[in-house]
């Protein structure tokens, strides 16, 4: 996504108590400025996956010398159904696809974008089906208007790899063969923690929340508020919902003036993060803003001090290069994990351009190194 053009406020915030997840008091320092991206990683996989599965490990989705080989020789062809192409977290998943399928001399046979609508979404699968491919790697933009239609995929004998999510009533092994994701449940904590530190006692925090059946935000949420309950009870939390991620600025600023008293604000990825920024800026307003994912604007932001504070990431790239040896080991007749999980990687100003390179594999762009060397050294 494009990086904010004009990004000018400067970091503002409440210096915190000492302590682990002590509340912020109102100062000039930066509460984080002392803690470590390393201090905010959960101990292990926090969340579980669909109808509350443990995550396996990598090592059960690797494939062998001999399964490689195969794989090369049979010259299997996969689709590919995202939710929208128009975020970096999806531009990385299909890169990566490609590449890892291109390793097995597989072929992409087509990739959909149904930019968040369910109709078009159905559409595609439909479509794609038509195409026969051997396998599908997909996520759908609501885990029940789509169920439907991806059933359709195991009745036409084409195996079905998702990703973050599963459409509701979709039985493993059977519907799908495996998803892979990262533990949102832990991206929600680390941005409840990083939060909780600019909040003052008794203080209240918002939550931008998607208001549409997707489970990846719900457990995001669900990380959120469960890490603040356990940690920061006294912390209120005020919920507003959203359905299109194009009008949740609209829907933030709405919330915003209705609830003078938030003094920090959560989200679930990027795109609302960027609503609630614009909001806060159209009313002259700097609040601090927690949320999941990197991308090129949010990460403008934090690096430049802007209202973005910290972010919960995920590591799509890997998770594409996992997606893909899931789908050829199924195809190979072998049997992958229900679920595999990705640990949390947060980001602070202090390791952004470090984050970057772990999350896509990629240098970070050059307008993002430049604003961090201005801001934090370059580091």
């Amino acid at each position: 996504m494009v990086a904010l053009a004009s990004i000018t406020s400067l970091l503002t915030g409440c210096s915190s108590d000492s302590g682990s997840g002590g509340a912020g008091s109102t100062g000039s320092g930066d509460p984080l400025a002392n803690v470590t991206a390393k201090e905010l990683i959960p101990s292990g996989i926090v969340g579980l996956g669909p109808n509350g599965v443990k995550s396996g490990t990598l090592d059960q989705v690797k494939l062998t010398e001999d399964e490689v080989a195969k794989a090369k020789a049979r010259k299997f062809r996969v689709g590919i159904v995202m939710q929208t192409m128009n975020i970096e977290w999806s531009t990385e998943q299909v890169r990566a696809i490609k590449d890892r399928l291109k390793e097995y001399n597989a072929e992409v046979v087509g990739v959909v974008d149904p930019n968040f609508d369910v109709t078009k979404q159905v559409s595609g699968i439909e479509n794609m089906i038509q195409l026969k491919p051997d396998a599908i790697i997909s996520i759908p933009v609501d885990d029940t208007a789509t169920a439907e239609a991806y059933r359709k995929i195991g009745a036409a004998g084409i195996k079905l790899i998702m990703m973050d999510n599963v459409p509701k009533g979709l039985k493993y092994p059977d519907d799908y063969q495996g998803m892979v994701s990262s533990d949102n449940q832990g991206n929600g904590a680390v941005c409840a923690q990083a939060l909780a530190k600019f909040i003052p006692k008794g203080g209240t925090v918002g939550v931008l929340d998607f208001g549409v059946d997707f489970f990846v935000t719900k457990e995001r949420m669900k990380g959120f508020v469960d890490w603040m309950k356990a940690n920061r009870s006294d912390i209120k939390i005020k919920t507003t919902e959203f359905l299109d991620p194009a009008n949740s600025g609209k829907d933030a600023g709405n919330f915003l003036t209705a609830n003078p008293d938030v003094q920090g604000m959560f989200t679930e990825w990027e795109v609302p993060a960027v609503g609630i920024d614009q909001a806060l800026r159209a009313q002259g307003k700097s609040v601090p803003i927690t949320a999941v994912n990197i991308a090129s604007d949010v990460a403008m932001d934090l690096a430049t001090g802007g209202n973005i504070k910290a972010l919960g990431a995920q590591v799509p790239y890997d998770q594409g290069l996992a997606e893909s040896d899931m789908a050829i080991k199924v195809l190979l007749g072998g049997t992958v994990p229900n679920w595999v999980g990705f640990p949390s990687v947060p980001v602070l100003q202090k390791n952004v351009l470090d984050a970057w390179k772990q999350v896509y594999h990629q240098d970070p762009p050059a307008q993002l190194v430049k604003a961090s060397e201005a801001t934090n050294g370059g580091k």
